[in-house]
């Protein structure tokens, strides 16, 4: 990102991210997710991130 003066300064730390999912509908109005989110920053040591969700639909 330009700084105004001719040169640049990074507009935020490098990541990379990786997810998986999976899912089972138990019926036609009922299913199940279960995610992993694993994130990594290169700012320092330990910026590791580590997310786990769930998520249980209905529809009526």
């Amino acid at each position: 990102m330009p700084d105004g003066y001719g040169g640049s300064i990074p507009w935020g730390n490098d990541i990379w991210r990786v997810d998986i999912a999976a899912g089972y509908r138990f019926t036609p109005h009922a299913q199940l997710k279960l995610q992993y989110s694993f994130q990594k920053e290169t700012s320092g040591p330990g910026d590791d991130n580590h997310l786990i969700a769930a998520q249980f639909t209905l529809r009526f």
